[in-house]
């Protein structure tokens, strides 16, 4: 999605809902060399007929390059080396609904967040 229809999406919810949370977080992945930021996520959290639904972001950079190292010694693995856009970013937005029944003795503040399948959208 492109961020002009985003932040116009933005706006349409701040319209008709009332936006509880909207913030920032760093996108970390874990590697070899250990986490790394690859990333941000745009959350957006509001209150709907439907129940409360959370909305994400994520904002990567394209990858221009892969590079697979290999080695021919026992014991050592194949390394991968990618290089990242500096400019360019891919987006993908993915939709929780809030089930409250299982936040209910879960130990896990992500229990609670249940996917909406994209396919669902459509009927």
């Amino acid at each position: 999605m492109q961020d002009e229809k985003w932040e116009a999406l933005k706006e349409e919810l701040n319209r008709k809902f009332k936006v509880e949370d909207s913030h920032l977080e760093d996108l970390i992945v874990e590697t070899a060399d250990g986490p790394i930021k690859q990333g941000k996520v745009e959350v957006l959290i509001f209150p709907t007929p439907l129940g409360k639904i959370k909305l994400t972001r994520e904002s990567k950079p394209v990858v221009l390059d892969k590079k697979v190292f290999y080695s021919h010694q026992q014991g050592k693995s194949a390394r991968t080396e990618y290089k990242f856009s500096e400019t360019e970013f891919s987006h993908k937005i993915k939709a929780y609904k809030w089930d409250p029944d299982a936040s209910v003795g879960a130990g896990d503040d992500n229990d609670e967040w249940k996917e909406i399948d994209a396919g669902n959208f459509g009927s």
